[in-house]
């Protein structure tokens, strides 16, 4: 049984203890089976470690797709993947990160269900900007991982904007960034088009670039794969902004990078973070993940 501080100072028990992952974020948590349900303290002193740390890790765990959305939905309402044909066919809300199919298959590396993870998750970007109220968190839970490669990495952007120089803080203050889906088909040119009923369904957004969480810190709130337009610029000035800050964010004192191993259980705070996967082989390793989305419930400002 360890005692975990609340941001509030009280103390909670929890039947778990933590080891950080990296000086600025993530922390494994060790001892507890996500595969059950949780007990109200324990879960309260998950929400806790994970508020101040971003991103948690548990190891050894085994779920079913079910097991999965239980857990997942402790901390809200799952979305839904716009595309159906990245999703599970047994469960709507688990998302396939895969090149692997529903019945077990490997993929062809030129199938546009594993060519859309290929390019769209190698850049840094923050799931479900993308949309008005963006997404809130997201749970990936690995059944095979590649021997080599395919590691996912995390950048905190808390950090990031808090070390950034004054004079790049001046000239992004109330600057506003449009993150659009219809941009995944111009970074992903030769992966079929999005249908008109899916476009309509997912106008751009427009969010700042400096999000102010509620407990007041700031952070970088950018993405590579559905970004390109920053209000008020020009279009090459707005990508040449958005590279000089996923330059800074990408060094290692904020990033976080995670060699998987079977049974794990990541869960990130996408507000705070950004993510990208390392390149590996599809031709030679399978990679299977599943994916659930927690829903936003606050525009960003």
């Amino acid at each position: 049984m360890a005692t975990v501080q609340r941001a509030d100072g009280a103390s909670t028990s929890a039947s778990f203890t933590t080891r950080p992952l990296h000086p600025s974020l993530g922390a494994e948590v060790i001892g507890l089976d996500v595969s059950q349900p949780l007990a109200p303290s324990t879960l309260a002193a998950l929400k806790d470690v994970w508020r101040a740390r971003h991103i948690l890790l548990f190891r050894g765990q085994t779920l079913s797709d079910a097991q999965q959305i239980a857990f997942s939905k402790n901390f809200g309402t799952l979305d839904v993947h716009i595309e159906d044909d990245k999703t599970s066919t047994r469960q709507r809300e688990i998302l396939r990160v895969a090149n692997v199919d529903d019945e077990g298959n490997t993929m062809d590396p030129s199938d546009p269900r594993y060519r859309y993870y290929s390019i769209l998750t190698s850049v840094w970007h923050t799931d479900g900007s993308y949309r008005v109220v963006p997404s809130f968190a997201s749970n990936l839970y690995a059944l095979e991982v590649p021997a080599e490669g395919g590691n996912t990495c995390f950048a905190d952007c808390v950090a990031a904007y808090t070390a950034l120089p004054a004079a790049t803080k001046a000239r992004i203050a109330g600057k506003h960034m449009v993150h659009s889906y219809a941009n995944t088909r111009y970074f992903a040119r030769e992966l079929p088009p999005l249908s008109p009923d899916q476009l309509a369904a997912l106008p751009p957004a427009t969010h700042p670039i400096v999000r102010t969480h509620a407990d007041g810190r700031k952070s970088l709130y950018i993405s590579a794969n559905v970004a390109r337009n920053v209000g008020g610029m020009p279009v090459e000035e707005g990508e040449a902004l958005l590279r000089e800050l996923l330059a800074f964010v990408e060094q290692p004192q904020f990033v976080y990078c995670h060699q998987w191993k079977v049974g794990d259980l990541l869960m990130w705070d996408n507000r705070g973070t950004l993510h990208r996967v390392t390149p590996w082989d599809a031709g030679k390793y399978r990679r299977h993940l599943r994916r659930t989305e927690i829903k936003g419930t606050e525009i960003p400002v």
